[in-house]
């Protein structure tokens, strides 16, 4: 069950990465004024992304695992 719990966190913190990025960097701008996020919130998602895999770690630890 924690594998599944950790890959499955791992994925969509990277899923939040991707579209946070996506969001925020200023793709075919023509000038600096121009540069702004698509929405307000892309840096923000981006970073929830990145703490969500890092938490993965832990969460790993701190579920138990399965006794056979």
């Amino acid at each position: 069950m924690r594998r599944t719990v950790t890959v499955g966190l791992i994925l969509n913190g990277l899923a939040f990465m991707l579209i946070g990025f996506l969001s925020s960097a200023p793709w075919g701008t023509d000038s600096v004024s121009n540069s702004n996020p698509a929405f307000a919130g892309a840096p923000l998602l981006f970073l929830f992304g990145i703490l969500s895999v890092v938490s993965s770690a832990v969460l790993y630890e701190v579920l138990p695992d399965r006794r056979r």
